[in-house]
């Protein structure tokens, strides 16, 4: 199983070592934007908003760009992109996951169907993320900093699918189609 031939060829047309060795993840923006046009398309009605995260007030945390997909104006999934070196750094890690958790306070208050999907994406690298509005719960479960010891709050095996890999366009299109269905399913509902 692969992607159409034209968003290959975009991933491939990233400059500065590619794909997994981006240093800014702007790069990634057209590509990933075009993937997700591709999985969420217009004349099915959803809309693909990229937008600029800067952290809050007096945080760390650098700012991020995360593309929200909606359909009828509500989230139905989301995808946050940091560059492929934060694949590399604990601290890096760490923060993506924090920001992922953040970007399902900031969007389930709108939510329409039973789970809200989001990947975070490290250059490649991506992690799968999914709020379950039953369980009121987020998966995988946070790792609580350890008050004692160094521990690793984002393991770099929970970024274990590659974006162009076999596997990558079989987990992502299964994501797709779950919200779809979901949404399919709210909308005969309402």
């Amino acid at each position: 199983m692969h992607w159409p031939a034209h968003i290959v060829t975009m991933f491939e047309s990233i400059p500065a070592g590619g794909l997994a060795g981006a240093t800014d993840e702007a790069v990634l923006y057209g590509p990933i934007n075009m993937l997700l046009v591709h999985l969420f398309p217009p004349t099915d009605l959803y809309i693909v908003s990229p937008q600029w995260k800067k952290p809050p007030e007096g945080c760390s945390i650098d700012s991020t760009t995360v593309f929200i997909v909606q359909n009828a104006q509500r989230p139905v999934f989301f995808l946050r992109v940091k560059p492929a070196s934060s694949f590399s750094s604990r601290s890096a890690r760490a923060a993506a996951d924090d920001q992922m958790r953040n970007g399902f306070d900031e969007l389930i208050d709108d939510l329409a169907i039973p789970t809200l999907h989001g990947i975070s994406a490290l250059g490649p690298h991506l992690s799968f993320y999914a709020y379950s509005k039953d369980e009121n719960n987020i998966h995988p479960p946070l790792i609580l900093r350890d008050p004692n010891q160094v521990n690793d709050r984002a393991p770099a095996e929970r970024w274990d699918t590659e974006l162009i890999s076999d596997d990558g366009v079989r987990r992502l299109t299964a994501v797709a189609n779950h919200v779809k269905e979901m949404v399919d399913d709210h909308l005969r509902q309402a």
